[in-house]
């Protein structure tokens, strides 16, 4: 009778002997693995360095010549930024002063610019006026809205250039969208006063307050915080 042991001989040979065999044909081991803080840190465009960077903020726009004094320039001739309706690029208007477009947000769009409400003044101290011009956007009677968005756009001298350097929207949300109700220039700023609805307002007679200060540092503009005053 073949015992235990003999039974187990086989096997054990058969171990041992593939063992042996994979000695022979193991390859150089594989370089360590360094740890998280000891690899090297990716200073490309998709690293978080890069990712956290503040955007640049945008050019102001050239949209013609300049002369000395904004209060002579022809306005009907101007075009305006249309992003504060959701219009990509330039806005030019007919001799009423209007425009059709399409929004990215409401689709067709009527944009309308004022003629009367033109405010001039000198944040940058160059002795030479910006203007800042309103522009009113609606959805071109579909649904007799009187107003989707409004902005200020301000134009000022760069160089010997007529240039777009922002557009000032409100900044004080309410119950429909807020208005806005003029604008005075201070240096480096200028200060904006908006109208907006309280829950309850009736559609025609906001009756909230609120001021907000546009920063200007060289032809770049920066709101702060709105503050309600009534």
């Amino acid at each position: 009778m073949t015992t235990g042991l003999r039974r187990c001989t086989p096997l054990a040979a058969l171990v041992t002997a593939l063992f042996m065999t994979g000695a022979c044909d193991t390859t150089s081991p594989a370089p360590p693995v360094k740890p998280p803080s000891e690899e090297p840190r990716t200073t490309g465009p998709l690293s978080s360095d890069a990712s956290s960077s503040a955007p640049t903020p945008a050019a102001p726009r050239i949209v013609g010549p300049a002369p000395a004094d904004l209060r002579t320039l022809d306005w009907t001739k101007v075009p305006a930024p249309g992003e504060f309706c959701g219009v990509p690029g330039l806005v030019r208007f007919d001799a009423n002063g209007e425009a059709r477009a399409t929004s990215t947000v409401w689709g067709l769009v009527r944009i309308s610019r004022s003629g009367r409400h033109i405010t001039y003044g000198d944040t940058d101290g160059d002795h030479r006026d910006e203007a800042v011009v309103y522009i009113g956007c609606d959805d071109n009677g579909a649904t007799q809205n009187t107003q989707l968005a409004a902005g200020y756009v301000v134009y000022a001298h760069v160089g010997e250039k007529l240039a777009a350097i922002g557009s000032i929207t409100p900044q004080k949300a309410g119950e429909y969208s807020t208005a806005l109700a003029g604008a005075e220039f201070a240096p480096g700023r200028i200060i904006v006063h908006e109208k907006w609805w309280r829950p309850g307002d009736a559609h025609c007679c906001p009756s909230g307050d609120a001021t907000t200060v546009w920063t200007r540092e060289g032809n770049h503009l920066t709101p702060g915080a709105p503050r309600i005053t009534s």
